[in-house]
């Protein structure tokens, strides 16, 4: 007996790279399923499978956007420029390294 091969739940209809927030909202309905406990095993093992490979896609491009996001934010010597988001100094009601309690 031979299966159909299914297309990939994480790619859209073209072929096309899904988004990020498309590959998580998969992953997320894969968890929800295998939270749900009611798979046989083959179904089980396919699905952690795809959501292993959804996690791997999801941190690419987590680390891609990471890697932008320093590149935009060199200083004129080309060296990285780190600066705390604003507000959050404020909201802690602390400006150094103490605990806010």
């Amino acid at each position: 007996m031979t299966r159909k091969a299914s297309p990939d739940p994480g790619t859209r209809d073209g072929g096309e790279t899904p988004t990020f927030e498309a590959m998580m909202e998969r992953l997320q309905g894969l968890v929800a399923r295998l939270e749900e406990g009611n798979l046989p095993l083959e179904d089980s093992i396919r699905s952690f499978e795809e959501g292993m490979d959804l996690v791997r896609r999801c941190t690419d491009v987590l680390n891609q956007a990471e890697e932008r996001i320093q590149k935009l934010t060199r200083d004129a010597r080309g060296a990285a420029q780190e600066s705390p988001l604003q507000g959050v100094e404020d909201e802690a009601g602390t400006g150094g390294d103490e605990l806010p309690f």
